[in-house]
């Protein structure tokens, strides 16, 4: 059985998922259903890291390319009712 790598005389109950050490019940916290030992979660801290995911990165392409193509499209029927023409 493996022990805390914290605590070498307790049973290790989880394993942290950032830096991989087994850890006993005294040093896991569950954040979104995930072990972290009380070291990385400091780390995390310093930084002012989020644990939530964050946002696709592509999201704002996304709408610019919509917002662009909404200006195409207008800009095809002001061409068409003639608004644009000299």
């Amino acid at each position: 059985m493996a022990t805390c790598y914290y605590h070498g005389d307790r049973p290790g109950v989880g394993v942290c998922v950032r830096c991989r050490v087994v850890i006993c019940a005294a040093c896991r916290t569950r954040v979104e259903g995930r072990n972290h030992c009380h070291a990385c979660l400091k780390i995390l801290g310093r930084r002012g890291e989020d644990v939530r995911p964050a946002a696709a990165p592509g999201a704002w392409l996304a709408g610019l390319i919509l917002g662009l193509g909404w200006v195409f499209l207008l800009a095809c029927f002001w061409l068409v009712q003639g608004k644009l023409a000299p």
